[in-house]
């Protein structure tokens, strides 16, 4: 469990903020409700860029990039929900492992790919302080892991890798005693 405190209920953002489709939209624009910044994350963040998103909902909206997001963010300009609107800090990582498919042979699989993540509009207050996103294997999401949580997964990889090893010793040793008989 996260231990972030709960934030403040929501604030409306001003039409400063969103600014209204051209005229040929079938309706105005009102302000959309936006959730605060908690008081540990009002600080002032150093930004890096602006872009400006197309909302679904109706209007543009101009969000600025905190130091140090590396996110591309052209498929937000496209159009999105502002509560779906992330930042995301440095490369992603992860490893691959040689997995056997019958169709296509060996191939690599990306396994524990991890990056942090800010989704500054989110509705749950987890969300809007820095995470991480860990997909364990394809299609497998951990998502909002704080470092507790992820320092756990860590935990648990090691201790597994411990027993693989073991496994691995017991492998040897059955092939040498398998080839020597």
């Amino acid at each position: 469990m996260s231990n972030v405190p709960p934030c403040p209920a929501p604030v409306s953002v001003s039409a400063a903020t969103i600014t209204p489709q051209p005229p040929a939209a079938s309706s105005p624009v009102s302000p959309a409700t936006v959730p605060p910044q908690c008081p540990a994350e009002s600080a002032p963040v150093p930004v890096r860029g602006s872009f400006t998103v197309p909302l679904i909902t109706g209007g543009v909206f101009t969000e600025s990039c905190p130091s140090g997001c590396t996110r591309d963010h052209a498929l937000d300009a496209r159009g999105a929900f502002l509560e779906d609107l992330y930042h995301q800090f440095g490369e992603p990582v992860s490893t691959t492992v040689p997995v056997f498919d019958a169709g296509d042979g060996t191939a690599p699989m990306p396994i524990l790919a991890a990056h942090i993540q800010v989704d500054p509009y989110s509705s749950e207050a987890r969300l809007r302080v820095p995470h991480v996103v860990l997909e364990p294997a394809p299609d497998d999401v951990m998502e909002c892991l704080d470092p507790v949580e992820l320092g756990a997964v860590i935990a648990q990889v090691r201790a597994h890798c411990d027993r693989l090893d073991g496994v691995l010793a017991r492998l040897v040793a059955a092939r040498a005693e398998y080839e020597g008989a």
